[in-house]
């Protein structure tokens, strides 16, 4: 289960990248942290993903968590055929 978690920024208008989508966004006097049920922290969250909603934001962090498929990426073999005159 995913929280979010306010807390002050002591540090304004530092730049941080958004757990949700990846954008460099400029934090405010308040930062939204993404935590889990033991308050483990898991980053940022930028104002335009905050606003999405609570259930968008915790479908975006599950897809995160996901393990990566694997592509398998086949090689074939090239052959060199001599073109005759």
């Amino acid at each position: 289960m995913m929280q979010l978690q306010i807390e002050c920024n002591r540090i304004p208008a530092q730049k941080q990248f958004c757990l949700t989508c990846s954008s460099l966004f400029e934090m405010t006097e308040a930062k939204v942290i993404i935590c889990n049920n033991q308050g483990k922290s898991y980053g940022e969250i930028c104002p335009p993903c905050l606003r999405k909603g609570h259930q968008w934001i915790s479908d975006r962090v599950n897809q995160l968590n996901q393990p990566q498929r694997k592509v398998t990426i086949r090689q074939t073999q090239n052959l060199e055929i001599p073109i005759s005159a």
